[in-house]
Formats: C-alpha cells, sequence, structure tokens
C-alpha cells in the first residue's frame, strides 16, 4: 500500500496539528490512484521490469565512456576504453583506445561509424564523467542527436562495474589502487545553488510506495518518466521512500525535472538542506527542513539504504484531474 509520512510545504508551514491533519487528508485523496491495493501473483513479480522492456516508440538511448581503467599496458601508459552501451542492454560495444589518439576528433570518428554502423540510431547520448564533459562535448556537438551530461546512465554503471569485477583483474598489468571512485560524501560537502524557480512546486510530500504499485503509476503513462533496474535480489516487501511534488503546473514542472537530468534526492541532515542532484554533478537547494522535518528526512534516507539507493520523485497536478505527469525511479 501507498504509506504517507507527513506533508510539508515549501511556502508555509501548518500552524496547528489539527490543520495539517486536514490538509493531510486532502492530498491522500488527491493521490488515491495510487492508494488501490493491486493483487498479483508470484508469477509476475518482474512486471515492471518486462513492461519496461517491452515499450514501444521509446527513443534510442546510448550511454557512453570514455576513460582510462585500472591497467598499464607493456609500454607502462594506462588502458583507455571507449564502452558504449544502449539503456535497453540490447547493443554493447568496447574497445581499446591508443594513448596517442584520446582526442575529442578520434573520439568523434568513433561514435560516427558506430552510429552508421548501428541497425538502430541513437537519438539521445548521455554520458556521467564531469572530467571528460569538454572533450565529448566537442566531439559529439557536430552530430544530430541531443547529447545529454546525467547520471542516470545505470546501463553504464552496470557494465563497468562487472569490468571492474571480472575482466580488469584477470589483466596482465591489473593496478587495483587506480580505479576511479566517486564519493557521495564528498557531494554533500558541496553548498547547492539556488533552485531555479521553473523547479518550484507549490508543496510536497515524504512518502513510500509498494513495489507493485508502481504499475499503477506506470498505467497512468506520466508524461515525463524514467526507471532505474530493481536491485539483484530486491526484496518485493520492502516500500520504496520518495517524494511526491504537488503543482498546479505539474506539466511544466515535469519537463523542467526531466531535462536536468534529475538523479537523486539528499537529505544533508547536518546542513538541514533537501537537495536534488542532477545533471553531472550540479546541486539545488530543494528547501531547509525544520526540526520536525529532520526527523521525517531520516527515515527516508535510513528506507533508502534498506532499499540499496532505490527511491522516487513523482510530480502530480494540483487540478481536479489529479493526474501524475513526471516519475522518476532513481538510485542513489
Amino acid at each position: 500500500m501507498l504509506n504517507f509520512i507527513n506533508i510539508h510545504f515549501s511556502s508555509f508551514s501548518l500552524k496547528n496539528l489539527e490543520k495539517r491533519k486536514i490538509e493531510h487528508k486532502i492530498v491522500l485523496s488527491k493521490f488515491k490512484l495510487l492508494k488501490k491495493k493491486l493483487e498479483f501473483s508470484k508469477k509476475s513479480s518482474n512486471k515492471i521490469l518486462k513492461m519496461k522492456k517491452n515499450e514501444t516508440g521509446e527513443p534510442e538511448v546510448w550511454e557512453i565512456d570514455f576513460f582510462s581503467r585500472p591497467v598499464l599496458n607493456t609500454d607502462g601508459k594506462k588502458l583507455w576504453e571507449l564502452i558504449v552501451v544502449n539503456k535497453k542492454n540490447t547493443f554493447e560495444h568496447i574497445e581499446s583506445v591508443p594513448n596517442n589518439l584520446i582526442n575529442s576528433k578520434e573520439l568523434r570518428k568513433r561514435i560516427n561509424q558506430l552510429i552508421n554502423s548501428a541497425s538502430i540510431k541513437p537519438t539521445i547520448i548521455k554520458f556521467f564523467r564531469a572530467q571528460m564533459f569538454n572533450m565529448i562535448s566537442i566531439a559529439l556537438s557536430d552530430l544530430d542527436l541531443t547529447i545529454r551530461p546525467s547520471r542516470r546512465t545505470y546501463s553504464l554503471f552496470n557494465k563497468i562495474t562487472e569490468r571492474e569485477e571480472n575482466i580488469y583483474p584477470n589483466m596482465k598489468g591489473f593496478k587495483p589502487f587506480m580505479r576511479d571512485y566517486n564519493s557521495s560524501d564528498d557531494i554533500l560537502r558541496k553548498t547547492p545553488e539556488r533552485m531555479p524557480d521553473a523547479l518550484r512546486g507549490e508543496k510536497y510530500i515524504f512518502a513510500s510506495l509498494d513495489y507493485y504499485d508502481l504499475d499503477s503509476i506506470l498505467k497512468t503513462n506520466p508524461l515525463f518518466r524514467d526507471l532505474c533496474p530493481f536491485p539483484e535480489n530486491f526484496s518485493e516487501n520492502i516500500n520504496i521512500p520518495g517524494i511526491i511534488i504537488y503543482s498546479n503546473r505539474s506539466k511544466p514542472l515535469s519537463s523542467w525535472m526531466d531535462g536536468i537530468e534529475v538523479f537523486a534526492f539528499q537529505c544533508d541532515i547536518e546542513q538541514k538542506n533537501l537537495i536534488i542532484e542532477c545533471g553531472l554533478e550540479t546541486q539545488y537547494l530543494f528547501g531547509k527542513m525544520s526540526i520536525d522535518q529532520i526527523q521525517e528526512a531520516k527515515i527516508f534516507e535510513i528506507n533508502k539504504k534498506k532499499c540499496e539507493g532505490l527511491h522516487f520523485v513523482a510530480i502530480q497536478s494540483v487540478s481536479n484531474d489529479q493526474e501524475i505527469n513526471g516519475f522518476w525511479l532513481l538510485k542513489a
């Protein structure tokens, strides 16, 4: 079932507990679509994942990484690889690139060759490394494609992890200390930017979803949506934490949220900040949390860890149609 913790308003706080309860009931009724309890057999436990794989009409999204690996060649120089996968995990290309050809011109040539030989041409290309932003942006600038710097490159992350665990350790010249590590703790030490007005909603709540309730959301066909893969051996009995944003301009807000490549919502308990992670390394301050909200933020983060980083953000209209225009299942 859909479980709500408490309601928050970005513009004002409730003056008394009774008013808070009334508003809470209103929000519950507005999200009635997700309150419907759906019964599924064990056989349909992977229904959500299968639906996503079988969807038609979606753009072909490629995820690329052009970077050094924790392996030294015989000449003592780092191994560089170009890794390209698609979002659906039906396309994969991996090749090593000589060190004297590590430049945007060479990368453009190799990507062009891949596109020309691909049976399904990409319309969107994503990459996640901030340190490679200039080279990759220049390389792809002349292509008739949408280029999106994004950390929502889950297929690519999985492929890199697979190679770091199973391929590179078996290669001559492997140097484990050369692995590239990213720390979320370092991210939280940054000072978040002021959130653009276009990303502001009228109110929001912390909430949690039953695993199967996601199916009811997908059936509403949100205009903007994206689902990360579920972790292996994910328990269907664990509720997924998230945030629901209510807005009378939910469609443009959803468009903006999708355009910034939202990656995660983080609660910085020490600084009392609710933060939106997006793009390659951008942080926006979604709101300051009160003392009462801190406890709810702690619960949100605890449940997120139980779900291996899995959480969601939904954007719903406050108009009569109560339409869900944006939904993202994220993994921090």
